[in-house]
């Protein structure tokens, strides 16, 4: 939250976060139960920063239908504007005297962030499989729910954005021959989404992508220098945590390569995939 608030400060830009916390529907009587108990190991877990709570469904429109009248609610969950943020990061860098650069000579250390590309690099230079690229497809419905908590229901993600917008999504392709392209599986993910969230029926589609995440064979990011590459570090595999996880990743590895100081978590090294 504090690094998206530096970096708005210091280009000007609009990086879209907000910790507006998240709803998901209670499907049974078994899950109603858990969800309780999880009301437990949050408070001690999460130290009073925030709180998981077991509330009655309301007749307010932004919600999840839920089958037992019971909802979960966290204060947890952020949300941001991955398109949005990514201006404001260039906006905040350009205001620091930082360009980016489409192509530049390798000087100094350098640090390969490189997604699917990389892990199929790797995995090329090594005697089984570092990493792949995972699919997955997005829409963007025009509905207006800002300031207000995602939904996590019928398998799909819903992201209501300041600007009036909503993001869905997404598919899990390991399997794939278009990239960059949508297709039926998306079609399914908007279909969930609209079965689950009644208010989202009717909201226009109006933007489709697909991209592929960097997925390493632990899941985990893959982070530290490049074996057998003096000056070469990596960053990589991150799935569908590396956009949260990118402010610390670069501080971890910033604190690497100009400082030596080695704070990568266990399990997130470039050797626990090789």
């Amino acid at each position: 939250e504090g690094f998206w608030q530096e970096v708005e400060q210091a280009g000007g830009g609009n990086a879209g976060y907000a910790r507006n916390g998240r709803l998901q529907p209670v499907a049974d009587d078994a899950a109603l139960a858990l969800a309780q108990q999880r009301t437990e190991t949050a408070e001690a877990l999460w130290q009073g920063q925030a709180t998981w709570s077991v509330i009655r469904a309301t007749d307010t429109q932004w919600q999840p239908d839920s089958p037992t009248g019971w909802l979960i609610y966290d204060t947890l969950s952020g949300l941001i504007h991955p398109r949005r943020a990514c201006d404001a990061l260039v906006r905040a860098l350009a205001a620091k005297g930082v360009t980016v650069q489409a192509e530049g000579a390798d000087r100094g250390q350098v640090l390969w962030a490189t997604g699917v590309a990389g892990l199929e690099q790797m995995t090329a230079n090594h005697t089984r499989l570092v990493g792949a690229g995972v699919k997955g497809q997005a829409a963007l419905l025009q509905y207006d729910a800002g300031g207000l908590p995602q939904l996590f229901a019928g398998g799909v993600h819903m992201i209501p954005h300041s600007d009036g917008t909503v993001a869905i999504g997404s598919t899990t392709e390991r399997n794939y021959s278009t990239p960059d392209q949508t297709d039926a599986q998306l079609d399914d993910v908007i279909a969930a989404a609209r079965a689950a969230v009644p208010v989202l029926r009717d909201a226009p589609v109006i933007t489709r992508w697909a991209g592929v995440r960097p997925r390493s064979r632990s899941r985990a990011p893959m982070l530290g220098p490049l074996p057998d590459a003096p000056g070469y570090f990596v960053a990589n595999g991150g799935f569908k945590i590396g956009f949260g996880m990118a402010p610390k990743v670069a501080e971890v590895m910033a604190d690497l390569m100009l400082e030596g100081r080695d704070i990568i978590p266990d399990g997130f090294r470039v050797e626990d995939n090789l």
